[in-house]
């Protein structure tokens, strides 16, 4: 067995028994909670459909195999939704590519991850795809939005549902990754294990780990909003967002008689004697529109920023 998260194990064995078998179908969409695990899982898919040998699993040994690991097969596609807006010209022009005989082994294999992120054009080209497969072909799409997707696809596809794991089995996957024992203490703003492995892949932990201990030092007056916004820039300006929207989230639940993390015990003290529980949800809610509004003007990020912490 490949080395995987252990709660992806049994989705993956689902699939290589219908492989073997000859049951699969030929569109599967993989789908669960954002981070946990939707891409990992699909790209242990795909080599198993890749491999030329009979076995359920990805031998590692034939041609095909050597090609995958190389990122060098000429049956195998992608499409990376997360990387912006997945256009019709990309799937047609896809499309074309896998619509002649395997180059090498036995089967062509298309990934489209994120597959939320095609717009309707894409989705209907997609769909045609799917309702005239061509021989050898298998789609795998994910998504953590599949309810977004168009109908007719998701009938089309075998549906492979990834489990949420629980707060123990990240915790013990952390430990297996490097410096992953750390990002346990960011449990407060996601328990989704996949989302904390890219936060540290993106250098942002240290970010993250420092709000809580930053906004309280804003509350009790012993820093400015300049001085804590000092690092923040167009690159990280949602993170800050993210993670102070995470914090008051944390706390309105708290309020309602839900546990809450060690790490915000304090800055919730100070948060509910400052505002007050009803001002908390009015922040909140302001952070969610300026995250969004972020994303639809040219504002200044760090004066928005600056302007919503100065009502705190």
């Amino acid at each position: 067995m490949t080395n995987i998260a252990d709660w992806l194990i049994p989705c993956l064995r689902q699939v290589q028994v219908l492989k073997q078998t000859n049951s699969l179908s030929h569109a599967l969409l993989v789908t669960g909670a954002d981070g946990v695990g939707q891409e990992e899982l699909a790209n242990e898919m795909v080599k198993d459909l890749m491999c030329e040998s009979d076995q359920a699993a990805a031998c590692g040994n034939c041609h095909s195999c050597q090609l995958m690991r190389a990122e060098t097969h000429p049956d195998f596609r992608i499409l990376d939704g997360q990387a912006g807006t997945i256009k019709v010209d990309q799937v047609r022009l896809l499309v074309r590519q896998i619509s002649q005989k395997p180059q090498v082994g036995q089967n062509k294999v298309v990934l489209i991850t994120h597959a939320q992120a095609m717009n309707i054009n894409a989705a209907n080209a997609v769909l045609k795809a799917l309702e005239e497969p061509a021989d050898r072909t298998y789609f795998v799409l994910t998504s953590s939005q599949s309810t977004s997707l168009l109908p007719t696809i998701r009938s089309r596809c075998l549906l492979v549902n990834v489990p949420t794991p629980n707060t123990h089995e990240v915790k013990q996957w952390l430990l297996k990754q490097d410096d992953g024992e750390a990002l346990s203490s960011l449990f407060w703003l996601t328990t989704q294990p996949f989302r904390l492995s890219a936060i540290q892949k993106q250098g942002k932990a240290q970010l993250y780990a420092s709000l809580p201990n930053q906004l309280t030092d804003l509350l009790r007056g012993t820093v400015s909003v300049s001085a804590m916004l000092k690092g923040a820039d167009n690159s990280n300006i949602e993170d800050y967002c993210n993670g102070l929207a995470a914090i008051l989230h944390q706390c309105i639940y708290h309020s309602t008689g839900a546990p809450i993390d060690p790490a915000l015990q304090g800055i919730y003290d100070t948060l509910i004697a400052r505002l007050g529980i009803q001002t908390l949800m009015l922040r909140y809610q302001a952070l969610q529109k300026l995250k969004s509004d972020l994303q639809k003007t040219n504002l200044n990020p760090i004066m928005q920023l600056t302007h919503e912490l100065n009502q705190w």
